[in-house]
């Protein structure tokens, strides 16, 4: 063989080699590629959903501080209402000084007093201490 068929086949040769080479890392770039996309496409998905849980999150908290404010007014009326309550109730016993010895009766029964004990402590007749007793154990 001669010399410059024999470079020309070491060219080629080498060439071939090179080329190949070249195949096997485009190749490979090609497929790290492709991974740095799917996994860039799959960041903006999940960066996509953490904005909007981010934003529900935002919606539930508001939604949230919006009932709290509520409960408070609700329970400032509840207590508005009870205390209003309260004085009537007051009210009503100092109006009527007989009511005075029905409620120290009742407060007697609840507290466990026997039928001769409130008899005795509101000065009543056994009828109505027998009446208010009735009564005082069916609210129960």
């Amino acid at each position: 063989m001669s010399f410059p068929l024999l470079l020309s086949l070491t060219a080629l040769v080498v060439s071939i080699v090179g080329l190949t080479w070249l195949i096997v890392r485009f190749k490979r770039f090609k497929s790290q590629l492709e991974t740095i996309e799917s996994q860039s496409h799959s960041l903006s998905e999940l960066s996509q959903k953490v904005n909007n849980l981010s934003e529900e999150t935002h919606e539930i908290r508001s939604g949230n501080y919006g009932v709290i404010s509520r409960v408070k007014e609700l329970v400032q009326q509840v207590d508005n209402l009870q205390s209003a309550q309260q004085k009537l109730a007051e009210n009503l016993v100092e109006q009527d000084p007989q009511s005075r010895f029905y409620s120290k009766g009742a407060k007697l029964i609840s507290q466990g007093a026997s039928l001769e004990d409130v008899m005795r402590e509101c000065d009543m007749p056994a009828a109505e201490a027998e009446l208010l007793f009735n009564l005082h154990n069916k609210q129960k």
